[in-house]
């Protein structure tokens, strides 16, 4: 008789909220259980700076506003344990260089010497010679000398920070530079860490793959506990950032750290995974289903469920066994690679990841072009700015 291991959601396509699938893939348990020798992060004597924003002043690609999960990770930080006063938001217009850097300047200035800092970016990122730039809402078109510089960050928090160790997060193209900050405080021997999205060299795709991770390890999620203890920890979170980023995105993440041990324990589990020894594909893995890429989240005899990420949903569908094989994906591929429809005639090209695809635009509003790639399927469709579309009538790169 086969066993049921996790849930079985409907055998429709399922748009479920981010982190709802951490209930669905757990068996309840009394609690977790820690070691004695574990260090912990400690959320109340955190710090906290949010930066984050969908949308620019002058022209940069905008991205949807919905189910955004910079809220979702202030609210979780404050559940865990982070003082409200500690934690400072600065959402799209309130994200100006000027309130960036006073109110970092505030955080920093809150900071005892057993503190905390957490810093979190998401948006447009850029590398520009020796330096990496993320965009504010008021940056002038990735000009250098209006955005917010990673090298200006790392001198401010090295000069200002007198806490104990320090979170570095982002959400964006080449956020990998945050490692410039790590190395900065590694010669005040201050511990810290920063992990993203992206390398030092390559784009980040627009969905909140990153973002989401980091949620559903700093709330329990049991499969990001690889070794079934009870406990999430830094060398955890690394790998469930890493393999995500590698396997649902396509894309190299980044990671520096100094002086904090991948032990660390972040978060004790919310349940336990039920592991089936028999079942070809475990419960964690990623697949290729049917020439997309996804999760396992959900296994009943030779049926698997298979968890998708659309923006900031995941999509859940069934499988068979025989229709799903071992993800191969490489950092760098973009897309599904399936067969051009028939009829289908690119009218302008996209530039993903530093490469130029083919695609047609569906529909177009004042300076943005929502648009479909032609070699894959309408799960990539996506909306781009002047910065990324070519359209093949004019023959040049849109103008900013």
């Amino acid at each position: 008789m086969a066993q049921r291991l996790v849930f079985n959601p409907s055998r429709s396509r399922l748009a479920l909220p981010l982190g709802l699938l951490t209930a669905l893939l757990v068996t309840t348990t009394t609690g977790a259980f820690s070691s004695p020798e574990a260090k912990e992060w400690e959320p109340g004597k955190t710090h906290v700076l949010i930066v984050s924003v969908l949308e620019w002043k002058h022209g940069l690609s905008p991205f949807p506003k919905r189910n955004r999960k910079d809220e979702e990770l202030r609210d979780l930080l404050i559940k865990r344990g982070t003082p409200k006063k500690n934690v400072t938001m600065l959402l799209g217009v309130q994200a100006t260089l000027p309130k960036i850097r006073q109110a970092l300047t505030d955080t920093l200035g809150k900071a005892s010497k057993d503190s905390t800092l957490i810093i979190y970016y998401q948006g447009h990122g850029w590398a520009d010679g020796d330096d990496y730039c993320f965009a504010n809402y008021d940056v002038r078109s990735r000009d250098k000398d209006t955005a917010w510089s990673i090298n200006e960050l790392a001198t401010t928090v090295a000069a200002e920070f007198k806490g104990e160790r320090a979170f570095f997060w982002a959400d964006c193209c080449f956020s990998g530079g945050l490692e410039v900050v790590v190395d900065r405080l590694a010669s005040r021997k201050v511990a810290s860490f920063s992990l993203t999205s992206a390398s030092t060299a390559n784009d980040s795709t627009r969905n909140w793959t990153f973002t989401q991770s980091l949620l559903d390890a700093l709330s329990g999620a049991p499969l990001v506990d690889t070794n079934g203890d009870g406990l999430i920890t830094l060398g955890e979170l690394r790998t469930e950032v890493r393999e995500a980023m590698h396997h649902m995105e396509g894309q190299k993440h980044g990671f520096k750290v100094n002086s904090v041990e991948d032990t660390l324990v972040l978060a004790k589990t919310s349940g336990r995974l039920t592991k089936n020894p028999q079942a070809k594909y475990q419960l964690g893995s990623y697949v290729r289903a049917k020439g997309s890429y996804g999760r396992i989240v959900g296994i009943e005899g030779n049926e698997y469920s298979v968890q998708f990420y659309n923006y900031t949903d995941k999509l859940v569908k069934q499988y068979a066994e025989v229709d799903l094989a071992p993800s191969t994906r490489k950092p760098g591929m973009r897309g599904r690679h399936r067969p051009r429809p028939a009829g289908m005639k690119p009218d302008c090209t996209v530039k993903w990841h530093g490469d130029w695809y083919d695609a047609k635009v569906l529909k177009t509003e004042k300076d943005r072009w929502y648009i479909h790639y032609v070699d894959d399927d309408d799960t990539w469709d996506e909306w781009v700015g002047k910065d990324r579309i070519r359209l093949k009538k004019i023959g040049a790169a849109a103008k900013e």
